[in-house]
C-alpha cells in the first residue's frame, strides 16, 4: 500500500512540477483573468496526465508489475489515477464555467 501512495503522490507532484515549470515566470499582470486560465491549464494537466499513466497501467506490463509488488497493486493504482483524472475533468470544467457563473450572479 505504501509504495502505490508513493507513487501516486510522485506522479502528480511529478506533473504540477513540470506544468509549473511550463508557466515560469508569470505575467506581471495577474488579474481574475490569468488566474483562471492558470487554474484551467493545471487541472488539465493534472487529468491529462493521470488518464494518460492510466493507460499506461493498462497494458499490464510486468515491469510495473515487479515495481508496484503485484497485479493488484497496479490496478488499485489505476483506479487511483482514473479517480484523480475524473476529479481534475470536473474541475476543469468549472474553472472553465465560473466566471460566466459570478458574472450571471452579480
Amino acid at each position: 500500500m505504501k509504495t502505490i501512495t508513493i507513487t501516486f503522490w510522485v506522479l502528480m507532484l511529478g506533473l504540477s512540477g513540470l506544468w509549473l515549470a511550463a508557466n515560469l515566470p508569470p505575467s506581471e499582470t495577474m488579474n481574475v483573468n490569468s488566474v483562471k486560465n492558470l487554474l484551467e491549464q493545471y487541472s488539465g494537466v493534472l487529468s491529462i496526465g493521470a488518464m494518460s499513466i492510466a493507460m499506461i497501467l493498462a497494458t499490464r506490463s510486468t515491469r510495473l508489475d515487479r515495481w508496484l509488488h503485484g497485479l493488484d497493486k497496479c490496478y488499485r493504482l489505476h483506479k487511483w489515477l482514473g479517480i484523480a483524472a475524473l476529479v481534475g475533468s470536473v474541475a476543469h470544467w468549472a474553472f472553465i464555467n465560473w466566471l460566466s457563473w459570478a458574472i450571471a450572479v452579480i
